[in-house]
């Protein structure tokens, strides 16, 4: 009777709090090259909580023609000035090197302003962009936009 008891407990706890774990960080990498050779190195950090993915760090290394280092990040940071004015939205660009600028962007769902953002980026605005995320899984977010990385 002990016995029963204890596996009726035992099936009785995972069922009260699931499987898997229900908070954490998942830290995703990805590599792409493009048709002239210039990689694209992307981490993503995602935090989640009760399943709900709360925010996300993507930091790109992207490499480029040296001539245009400098002209991308000068332009890059002109768009980032109105976005860095939506709540839980920041993005920067910095040199990483003579051929390679690093793009580090931060997403806080739990504050993040959508309605902003839609109004920031006007007809760019994207609906499947991180952004535009509300309410995700943290196994949907692995679906719809991780595919390629390689997660732990």
């Amino acid at each position: 009777m002990k016995k029963y008891l204890i596996i009726l407990l035992t099936f009785g706890m995972f069922f009260v709090t699931g499987c898997g774990n229900s908070s954490g960080t998942l830290t995703c990498t990805k590599t792409e090259m493009s048709e002239d050779g210039y990689s694209t190195n992307t981490t993503m950090v995602v935090t989640y909580a009760d399943k709900i993915v709360t925010k996300v760090e993507q930091t790109s290394i992207e490499e480029m023609d040296s001539d245009f280092v400098d002209t991308s990040i000068y332009f890059s940071r002109l768009l980032a000035e109105s976005l860095n004015e939506v709540d839980g939205y920041n993005i920067t660009f910095e040199k990483e090197n003579d051929m390679a600028v690093r793009i580090v962007t931060t997403i806080d769902y739990t504050v993040l302003d959508r309605e902003k953002i839609k109004e920031t980026l006007g007809s760019s605005y994207k609906e499947d962009a991180l952004y535009s995320l509300s309410n995700i899984t943290i196994e949907d977010f692995k679906e719809t936009q991780l595919d390629g990385y390689t997660c732990k």
